[in-house]
């Protein structure tokens, strides 16, 4: 990973849980977890003396393995109503990213307000959270699929009047998966800009130290310009 301190800084080794597939945020490719948000966190750890071993997995099993208190921590979550009482959560975000709501190229509407998704059949990735607005509204009705690309495939087949997906995930899908999406669907509206964490396990005792280190150093990447560097390489992530 880039950024990181001299060997005798880095006197301790944690190990958290990424997504295994949510580019370009956390993705596991070629062997190995990447992504701007893995890069975020082990640069912010890295100026706290600390070291992170990346492990990969799904989302769903991410955070069914730090709520029993088999990890640490797994990224990257939102802090709300629903996850805020069953994890530890830092203060300073990794990052911030838009929810965006997708129709099909030919549907009919032209804008549409979370409000205006109650009695619509809606595409939810498994495991994910939408903020509070959406998971508190059973007038929506859920379409889950177990991947983004799952829920915008259900999309174009019917299954789906709208999708939820964050707008950057969207673009690098639209050009991986060019032939499949690409002109076939479009957003309508957003959800929420939001705020992304690491969610740690509330049965480690030492999880609320590892959170406060994490706030620590995302504060010195920021103040030292590495955050913003960091931006610019995942502005166009390679495919």
């Amino acid at each position: 990973m880039l950024f990181s301190t001299s060997p005798g800084l880095r006197a301790e080794t944690i190990t958290l849980i990424g997504e295994d597939d949510w580019y370009p945020y956390s993705a596991l490719k070629n062997g190995q977890l990447q992504g701007f948000a893995v890069d975020v966190i082990d640069a912010a750890y890295a100026s706290v003396g600390v070291k992170v071993q990346f492990v990969a997995a799904p989302y769903a099993r991410c955070l069914m393995l730090v709520q029993t208190g088999q990890a640490m921590g797994c990224f990257d979550s939102l802090n709300d109503a629903k996850l805020g009482q069953e994890f530890v959560f830092h203060k300073e975000p990794i990052f911030k990213a838009v929810i965006g709501i997708y129709a099909r190229a030919d549907a009919a509407a032209q804008k549409i307000t979370v409000a205006e998704l109650k009695g619509h059949r809606v595409g939810f990735t498994h495991g994910y959270t939408y903020g509070d607005e959406v998971e508190k509204d059973n007038r929506i009705f859920r379409e889950d699929a177990p991947t983004d690309i799952s829920s915008l495939r259900k999309l174009l087949l019917g299954r789906s009047e709208y999708s939820l997906v964050y707008t950057r995930v969207v673009d690098y899908l639209n050009a991986f998966y060019a032939s499949e999406l690409q002109g076939k669907i479009r957003q309508v509206g957003i959800v929420t800009e939001d705020k992304l964490f690491v969610s740690f396990s509330k049965l480690r005792p030492e999880a609320a130290r590892y959170a406060d280190l994490l706030d620590k150093g995302l504060q010195t990447v920021r103040a030292n310009g590495t955050y913003a560097v960091l931006e610019k390489k995942w502005k166009n992530p390679a495919l």
